[in-house]
């Protein structure tokens, strides 16, 4: 509550002065009370005025809103039972600067359903049906709606005090003044430019409002871009389309299994002609029909087809190369290993980390025989595998089986140390190395050691799970080494 000003307490001490000379003690008191008691008026006066910016009469909001030019903010809450809900009272809505900053352009109305606060039936029924009439699930929730009630943003609890608040509220609102402005421009435009307008005009809305409030204009939109020569059709239809195509992913799924391999082959060619598929779900279906010809024993076929996946236009760098790990390791298991090697060092390109292809490279040497070669490729790998510590974690494994093929044990196990010791890797692949490390030295008859390294394994897991899980195959290791 404002305290009272500086002019306040100076018309007061003058009055006391006076009022001193002709008797002290009793006037003291008395300046006392009035001081108490004009204080005491001036809040009620403010508190008051602070409520009466909320209102809880939908009807009347909606005639002061036209009236006065002005949107409306709803707030629906649970004032006396739902904690987020009395913070944003606390914080926001019941402070003297968001009031007046939000009522210059919104008329503040306030659906409260609260648990033991009494209210009127009417009322009661008033709050029920608006927060049916948009779809309120939760509290506090804050619908922006303009003049014909009609809803353009959505909205909740935020941090960050009046001020921030304040500054989400005018971007919602600037976007409708853009909706309208686009709505208004696109009443005398046709064709392309008409689609682009209303596309404009709802793009800075909430996708969840647009997606109920805004239905005719979404369909609107994709009729006049049926061909998607704006990209608006699939930019406006992707949710619906997105449904469909999972639904058929689930009738592939079923019909590779129970079909035959060519049956469900031609399924797949069908649907990916009629359907439109984005990269990475594409793969996912070319990866379904893949498994399929791997069946048929067809060779050329699988290597059109991952050729086909390889090239595909809009496929992630990483996930082309393990299209091509996965086509030289085919390569390979058809007795094609030259033809691997060759297709593998072509692909490996400079500037790119080639974490995948340089991993591959070193399994390929290192089940030749050609250990040298292989902890050269897997030394490229772990200087760009930093980022991914699922590969970076195998990479290392595999270069430590590799000095250990060559007896350079102390070698091995640094090598393990070194992504052991490093706290930047998650602690469940770090102590998978440390197994790894027991494992090798228990081979080696080094069972001391290997308890230690065990038991630090375990010691550096996180959670009680992860822990549980390690101390698990400890014992099993144990169990399966100490009595031999």
């Amino acid at each position: 509550m404002p305290q009272p000003t500086q002019a306040f307490y100076n018309r007061h001490a003058v009055w006391f002065g006076v009022l001193t000379v002709v008797c002290f003690a009793s006037l003291v008191f008395a300046h006392d009370v009035s001081a108490f008691q004009d204080k005491k008026v001036a809040d009620d006066v403010v508190e008051d005025s602070f409520k009466d910016l909320w209102t809880d009469d939908a009807k009347q909001a909606l005639i002061d809103a036209r009236s006065q030019e002005k949107d409306l903010l709803l707030l629906f809450t649970g004032s006396d039972w739902c904690p987020p809900c009395k913070q944003l009272e606390e914080q926001v809505t019941g402070r003297e600067d968001f009031q007046f900053e939000a009522s210059l352009h919104f008329v503040l109305v306030k659906f409260d359903f609260p648990q033991d606060l009494p209210q009127t039936d009417d009322l009661k029924a008033q709050n029920k049906e608006m927060a049916n009439r948009y779809g309120i699930e939760g509290y506090p929730t804050v619908v922006l709606v303009d003049v014909n009630s009609k809803p353009y943003a959505i909205t909740g609890y935020q941090e960050g005090g009046p001020e921030n608040y304040l500054g989400a509220l005018e971007e919602f609102r600037q976007a409708r003044i853009v909706r309208d402005q686009k709505l208004k421009e696109a009443e005398n435009a046709e064709g392309a430019e008409r689609a682009k307008l209303l596309d404009e005009a709802i793009s800075g809305l909430d996708e969840l409002i647009v997606s109920v409030y805004y239905e005719d204009i979404v369909a609107e939109i994709i009729e006049l871009d049926k061909e998607d020569e704006l990209g608006l059709r699939g930019k406006w239809n992707a949710q619906k389309e997105s449904e469909m195509r999972k639904i058929v992913m689930t009738d592939i799924l079923m019909i590779s299994r129970l079909e035959k391999p060519e049956k469900a082959i031609q399924f797949i060619d069908d649907v990916m002609e009629e359907l439109k598929f984005p990269p990475a779900e594409r793969i996912t279906l070319m990866q379904i029909k893949l498994n399929l010809v791997r069946k048929l024993n067809d060779n050329e076929r699988l290597d059109e087809l991952l050729d086909e996946m390889i090239n595909l236009e809009g496929a992630e760098t990483e996930t082309r190369e393990r299209l091509i790990v996965k086509k030289i390791l085919l390569m390979v298991g058809s007795g094609r290993k030259a033809e691997a090697l060759k297709l593998l060092n072509d692909s490996i390109v400079d500037g790119q980390d080639n974490m995948h292809l340089w991993k591959a490279l070193g399994d390929i040497h290192e089940s030749d025989g050609n250990f040298d070669e292989a902890i050269d490729a897997y030394d490229n790998a772990i200087q760009v595998a930093s980022n991914a510590p699922d590969v970076l974690v195998e990479v290392v494994a595999a270069k430590a089986d590799v000095l250990y093929e060559q007896e350079k044990m102390a070698e091995a196990l640094q090598t393990l140390d070194n992504f052991a010791d490093n706290t930047n890797m998650p602690t469940d692949l770090r102590s998978a190395t440390l197994l790894h490390k027991a494992m090798m030295m228990r081979d080696s008859g080094r069972r001391r050691q290997a308890r230690l390294a065990e038991n630090r394994a375990v010691e550096i897991a996180e959670s009680t799970l992860e822990r549980g899980e390690i101390e698990k195959i400890v014992k099993r290791l144990r169990a399966k080494y100490d009595d031999q």
